[in-house]
C-alpha cells in the first residue's frame, strides 16, 4: 500500500513539473507598429490581440508577449486608441479594420507580426483637409479681427499640403474660435472626432447643440500645449446623448488670450467626423 502511494505520488510530481516546463517555456509573439494604409495620419497606441477567438489582452506598441498555446492558430489584431488622450481610456478603434493572419506557433520561437489596417469606413461624413480651394471652418463675429491662415507645407504627404493656422496677440480677455458647418449627427451610435493640432497654449474644443428655441454650447476638452504635431481621438458619443434633443450640431475650437506668452497660436489639420451613415 506504501509502495503504491509512493509511485502515486512521483507520477504526479512528474506530471506537474511537465506542464510546468511547458508552461515556462512559451510561443513569443512581437508587434512593433500596426500600420494604417493609405495616406492618413494614425496614432495607434495599442494591440488587441485575440487568438483562436479567445482574447489575449491589450498591449501597448511596441509589444513583445508570451502565448501558451501551439500549433496553427488564427490571431486576430485590432488597432486601439486612446480615447479623447487619455492613457486610462484604451480602446479597439471601431473605425478601423482588423488583421488576420494564421500562424504556427512553436514553443521558444518568437514570431514577428507586422500589422497593416484600413479604416472600416468608405467616406468620412466630414473631412476638412485644407487641399481645396475653400474653408469649410467660419471665424465666429466675435474673432472678426482674425483669421485662419492657409499654409503652405509639403514635407509630410499624410500631412497633404496644406494645414492651418491662427494666432491672437491682443489683451486678456481675447478669444479666438472657429467653427464647423451644422452636421447632423447620428444619436444612437457611435461618433468621433479626429483632428491633427499642435500649439503653444491650450485649445478649447466644442460642440454647438441647436435647438428649435435654444442653443447650447459645451467645451468638450482642452487640448495642452503641443510643439510638434499630434493626432487625438474624441468621442462625441457621450456629448451628443447628453443633448439629443437638439435639431444639429456644429463643433469649435477656440484659442483664448495668454497674456504670459507674446501671442497665443493654433495649428489644425486632418479634422474627421467619423460614424456609420
Amino acid at each position: 500500500m506504501r509502495f503504491f502511494f509512493l509511485i502515486t505520488i512521483l507520477f504526479f510530481l512528474c506530471n506537474c513539473e511537465s506542464i510546468n516546463i511547458e508552461e515556462e517555456n512559451p510561443s513569443l509573439i512581437t508587434i512593433e507598429s500596426i500600420e494604417l494604409n493609405g495616406n492618413h495620419t494614425y496614432k495607434i497606441s495599442d494591440a488587441w490581440v485575440y487568438i483562436d477567438n479567445e482574447f489575449q489582452g491589450v498591449f501597448p506598441l511596441p509589444a513583445s508577449f508570451p502565448v501558451f498555446k501551439t500549433g496553427n492558430q488564427e490571431i486576430i489584431i485590432e488597432g486601439g486608441i486612446k480615447k479623447n488622450g487619455i492613457s486610462a481610456s484604451r480602446e479597439n478603434y471601431p473605425f478601423f479594420t482588423s488583421y488576420e493572419v494564421n500562424l504556427d506557433l512553436l514553443q521558444n520561437q518568437n514570431n514577428f507580426i507586422y500589422p497593416n489596417i484600413n479604416y472600416s469606413l468608405t467616406n468620412f461624413p466630414y473631412n476638412e483637409n485644407f487641399e481645396g480651394t475653400g474653408l469649410s471652418l467660419s471665424v465666429v463675429s466675435d474673432s472678426t479681427n482674425h483669421i485662419l491662415e492657409k499654409i503652405y507645407n509639403n514635407s509630410n504627404e499624410n500631412f497633404g499640403n496644406y494645414h492651418i493656422k491662427s494666432v491672437i496677440s491682443g489683451s486678456y480677455g481675447e478669444l479666438f474660435e472657429c467653427t464647423t458647418p451644422n452636421f447632423d449627427l447620428p444619436k444612437n451610435q457611435l461618433v468621433y472626432l479626429e483632428l491633427d493640432y499642435k500649439c503653444n497654449s491650450p485649445i478649447m474644443v466644442g460642440i454647438y447643440a441647436n435647438g428649435i428655441s435654444l442653443v447650447e454650447k459645451n467645451i468638450i476638452m482642452y487640448l495642452n500645449k503641443k510643439d510638434d504635431w499630434n493626432k487625438i481621438y474624441i468621442s462625441l458619443t457621450e456629448v451628443i446623448y447628453n443633448y439629443n434633443d437638439a435639431i444639429n450640431y456644429k463643433l469649435f475650437f477656440a484659442i483664448p488670450r495668454d497674456t504670459t506668452i507674446s501671442q497665443n497660436e493654433m495649428y489644425l489639420d486632418n479634422i474627421r467626423l467619423l460614424y456609420e451613415e
